[in-house]
């Protein structure tokens, strides 16, 4: 046995070191205590500990770490113990751990140390069931950068202090000291916060769809999911809820339950329509657009929240607008056309390789595009449709749900000469089938011309003024185009006699090359 005298000496320096070099270097500190208690028997060593109590108003425990070393942070042990009962340490630096929050405890020789945890409870008004979904999150310790994310634990043993949660996306603030408790610092104590709840109806055949929910007005973008017919509880306040792209701004009051009853969207397209070839060719699938954010597939039926509903097909550049109501049914028809080349089924340099588009009538700017070999979708009425390099020729769309076209091509062979008196005004295509409308853009007077058409009866059209007396003549030649094919047209066109030199000139110098 070591005698009273060096015990005696061991206890002191035991009691230094907690009392002043601890406070400075916790590391050295701890060293020295290990140090010396090595050299006890274990009897004397238990002497010269310490204990812990951590009070709280019911059953449950709470966690224990024993740091060995502080840069970088290390632990020796761990220790699970119950709330009330007093726990024996030997002499050192302890992490003690409770919900969302730590504390750290120095214990010297002797030392009796009291920390308080409170009952920090989120009380629902509403009755819950296995589905109903509440979380909190919150750092545990800042010393091990821990954090907790509890799912429907309504009751937490929090450290005395100023502890700071994330209670379903809300951030709050909890003063558990005796002056924010206005309490004596060593009772427990209980803090009760009231829930509120929002939950959105499963929406008959439509498929099970998440809810989002987030607060509005906070810097952070915390978002909580939430399955269709089960509440989800968050702290009173403002928030947006979203559903497959669509948003509905609310606000709860403490403890208020709202409910909400969502319309149902369908955006349909006639059986004719081939998405899959669409898809292969366009490079992406046909869809419709929600809300300027979303994207939804065709022919499914989807729950939605109401009010202000934007909607976009993929082939369409603009929005069309529509106000829904709870538990409202929009079903959305798609009319179709499509414009076919003729190509063959894996030819894939010419699937798609002109651009369709589509004009309401009286206005000269499209509001969808496309490609040939793919039906287009649109909502609009009174439609008519252009194709590349022939747009101003517009074939009028009828009120039927599908539309399909075959297109052929017209080749103009222009042999330009001068002639004195005569001069090519301008030449262009104009359809004679009926249900078109419009003329091709001005065609090049001296150079070869290819032009898609819809299949038909066509003019192609020369105006000439005379210089001698400033009139103007019309000559026209007949074509019909059909599907697949290429018909040609030799024509003379006459220009002036500085624009022939200047072609002549250009060809001499390309001849010697």
């Amino acid at each position: 046995m070591f005698s009273r005298r060096l015990l005696s000496r061991l206890e002191k320096l035991l009691a230094f070191t907690h009392r002043h070099i601890i406070k400075t270097d916790p590391a050295h500190a701890t060293a020295v205590i290990f140090v010396a208690l090595s050299m006890l028997p274990g009897c004397d060593r238990e002497s010269l500990g310490g204990s812990l109590t951590v009070r709280y108003m019911s059953d449950g425990t709470y966690e224990i770490y024993k740091i060995a070393n502080e840069s970088p942070l290390q632990f020796v042990s761990e220790t699970r113990s119950k709330f009330n009962e007093r726990v024996a340490l030997m002499p050192g630096s302890y992490l003690v751990l409770a919900d969302c929050s730590s504390e750290l405890v120095n214990i010297y020789p002797k030392s009796d140390i009291t920390l308080v945890a409170h009952q920090v409870n989120f009380v629902p008004l509403q009755p819950t069931n296995e589905n109903d979904k509440f979380s909190i999150q919150c750092i545990r310790s800042d010393r091990t950068r821990s954090r907790q994310n509890l799912v429907n634990q309504f009751s937490l043993a929090v450290l005395g202090g100023v502890r700071e949660l994330l209670v379903g996306m809300s951030p709050l603030r909890l003063d558990l000291t005796p002056n924010g408790l206005q309490a004596n610092p060593s009772e427990s104590k209980v803090v009760s916060q009231i829930l509120s709840s929002i939950s959105v109806e499963k929406a008959g055949q439509a498929p099970y769809e998440d809810f989002f929910l987030s607060p509005t007005g906070g810097i952070n973008p915390f978002t909580e999911n939430q399955k269709p017919g089960a509440k989800l509880f968050v702290l009173k306040g403002s928030y947006n809820l979203q559903l497959n792209g669509t948003g509905l701004a609310l606000d709860l009051a403490e403890g208020e339950s709202k409910i909400i009853k969502p319309a149902t969207l369908i955006i349909s397209t006639s059986s004719k329509v081939d998405l899959l070839k669409a898809e292969k060719v366009r490079g992406a699938p046909l869809f419709a657009e929600i809300n300027g954010e979303h994207y939804m597939s065709l022919n499914t039926l989807y729950p939605i929240l109401p009010g202000e509903l934007k909607v976009r097909l993929a082939t369409s550049l603009r929005a069309t607008t529509y106000d829904i109501e709870e538990a409202e049914t929009l079903k959305i028809h798609a009319r179709n056309v499509q414009v076919d080349l003729g190509c063959t089924q894996d030819d894939w340099s010419c699937l798609g390789a002109k651009k369709i588009r589509l004009f309401e009538k009286g206005k000269n700017y499209h509001f969808a595009e496309s490609q040939t070999d793919v039906p287009i979708l649109f909502l609009e009425k009174d439609v008519s449709l252009g194709i590349e390099g022939s747009r101003n020729i517009k074939q009028n769309l009828s009120a039927a749900d599908d539309q399909r076209f075959k297109v052929g091509f017209l080749e103009v062979n222009p042999t330009p000469s001068f002639k004195p008196g005569v001069l090519t005004d301008l030449m262009r295509v104009e359809p004679k089938n009926n249900g078109m409308t419009g003329a091709s853009l001005d065609m090049v007077l001296d150079k070869q011309t290819v032009m898609p058409l819809i299949t038909g009866l066509y003019h192609l059209s020369q105006y000439s003024f005379m210089t001698n007396d400033g009139s103007r003549k019309k000559n026209s030649q007949s074509v019909y185009i059909s599907a697949g094919k290429t018909a040609k047209l030799d024509v003379n066109t006459y220009l002036t006699e500085k624009k022939m030199s200047a072609l002549t000139g250009s060809s001499e110098d390309a001849a010697r090359q």
